[in-house]
Order: C-alpha cells, then sequence, then structure tokens
C-alpha cells in the first residue's frame, strides 16, 4: 500500500517536522509528502496517512480527499476546534479506533460517541543512543536563559525550535535531522520548553525537564515521566538544583511502537525496528 507522511509547509515549527521523522523511521518502503493543513486538497493515487499531529490549524478543510485512508495514532486537536471536527463524526467512526496524543483528545473524541485511546505520539518512539557523550552540554530548547544565573549560563548552550522565517520543506526536515543527531551526540542534560523536543530526547535516554505550559496537550509528557517545572526569573532557577533523572520508560515505548507498526502492517504497509546510532 502506497503511504504518505505529513508536511508541514504552512508552520515555521520544526517539531512538527520531528514528528514526521518519528514515524518515517518505522517505515521500510518508499513514501510521499502530504500537507497537513491541506488534505482536502489531495489528488493523488489512493494512499495511506498517518495522523500523528496536530490538526487545528486549518479546521476548515476537515475531512481529507477521499483518495486518502486515515490511520489514527497520535492525533491531536484541541477544545477551540472541536465542534468544527465534531461535524464529521461519521467520519472519524469510520477509522475508528482514533488513537490520540493526550488523554484530552481522547475524551474529547469520546465523547461524541467514538471509540478513542491515548497511543501516545511516535516521537517517543526514538530508540535510545548507545554511548554518552564525551563533553555532555545543558541545552536550553526555547528556555529564557536570563531564569538562570550567569554562572549557570556559561555551560548552558541555546537553541529554538521556531524557525524565523518560512523556507522549503526538504531544508526543514534535513534541519530536524540534524538537530535530533545534535541533541543524541552532545546533551547531558536538555531544558525544554518544547513537549517535541522533550519526548524525542527522553526516549534517547538524554536527561530532560520540561518548563513549559501545562494542560490537556501537553500533559502527554506525564505517560513517560519527564519532570516538570516552571523557571523564573526571580528568584532565578537554579539548573543543579533541577529534578534531573534518566529517563526510564521502555515498557511504554515498546508499546507505543508496537501499535504504531501493527496499526501501519494492517493497512499493508511495510514496516521495520527502528535502530539507534
Amino acid at each position: 500500500m502506497n503511504i504518505a507522511l505529513l508536511n508541514y509547509p504552512n508552520t515555521t515549527n520544526i517539531g512538527d517536522n520531528i514528528q514526521t521523522l518519528a514515524v518515517a523511521q518505522h517505515i521500510d518502503q518508499e513514501y510521499s509528502l502530504v500537507d497537513r493543513d491541506f488534505l482536502h486538497r489531495y489528488d493523488g493515487e489512493p494512499c495511506v496517512v498517518l495522523m500523528n499531529g496536530w490538526f487545528t490549524h486549518e479546521p476548515q478543510n476537515w475531512p481529507p480527499a477521499p483518495a486518502i485512508t486515515p490511520i489514527f495514532f497520535g492525533f491531536h486537536l484541541t477544545p477551540k476546534v472541536a465542534s468544527v471536527f465534531e461535524k464529521h463524526k461519521a467520519y472519524f467512526e469510520r477509522f475508528a479506533p482514533i488513537g490520540c496524543r493526550d488523554q484530552a483528545t481522547a475524551d474529547i473524541i469520546k465523547s461524541w460517541g467514538v471509540d478513542a485511546y491515548v497511543s501516545g505520539c511516535a516521537t517517543m518512539t526514538f530508540p535510545a543512543r548507545k554511548k554518552e557523550p564525551a563533553e555532555p552540554k545543558v541545552i536550553l530548547v526555547d528556555q529564557k536563559r536570563r531564569h538562570f544565573a550567569r554562572s549557570e549560563r556559561k555551560r548552558a548552550c541555546q537553541i529554538g525550535h521556531i524557525l524565523p522565517f518560512p523556507i522549503a520543506s526538504e531544508v526543514k526536515f534535513e534541519a530536524a535531522k540534524n538537530l535530533l543527531d545534535f541533541y543524541r551526540l552532545n546533551a547531558g542534560l536538555v531544558v525544554t520548553s518544547r513537549i517535541h523536543s522533550a519526548m524525542p530526547c527522553a526516549a534517547m535516554g538524554i536527561p530532560v525537564v520540561y518548563t513549559g505550559r501545562s494542560d490537556g496537550r501537553t500533559a502527554v509528557i506525564d505517560l513517560i515521566g519527564i519532570p516538570s517545572v516552571r523557571t523564573k526569573w526571580f528568584p532565578r532557577t537554579r539548573i543543579e538544583s533541577l529534578p534531573v533523572r534518566q529517563p526510564a520508560f521502555d515498557d511504554v515505548k515498546k508499546r507505543i511502537a508496537s501499535d504504531l507498526r501493527a496499526r501501519l502492517e494492517a493497512h499493508g504497509v511495510k514496516v521495520k525496528v527502528p535502530t539507534s546510532l
């Protein structure tokens, strides 16, 4: 069966591309890319599309074109647009069960009378790295440096997941790959407000502290036990006082990965088990 994965020309958040790379590592055949926000325009060959991501930006464009067979896994929407999607309840019923990224999304869809469950996100399935970095870095990802003492800032590097301007999709995917490699090869600790930095890093075995918003959308990090804190400027947070611990969620990772591959195989997609680097 042909398979297409999600592309994101409409956004500058590289975390979106990381979600697609997380799915791609389980696929053992050629795949194409389709625009997440304009699936209703698809006019190519019949294909399967794994719906791992946030489906909120262009809700008026739902549902996808008839040539697309959706696999709902890691699906997320917000209460703000739930009523728009509920109008297409029959579509969701047709392709149930709906694997949701988080409990909040599952609860919304269940309230429509549609079978849904918490599948987690494919970004939780990156393989653990084989060795620790020789010179581990503290990496602040979309985390304000001023929340930490000047002495601690000196040993930390800062990066962001939001690109300063739109760039070509192939360049974005290459940047996402390079970013994952950077984490894997260099990170001793990641302090981040981005769930799609926190989850792949934890999956790779990197200690992570999550500092972003806490709501139904971000509660997915609780599935894998990532510690969550709120940093502040006064009094400044101390990096050395953060609740750092080695991620340990192999059972959850195996369950999510096995579920993902089983759902792909059920639609005739060739799968593989990702290997660590």
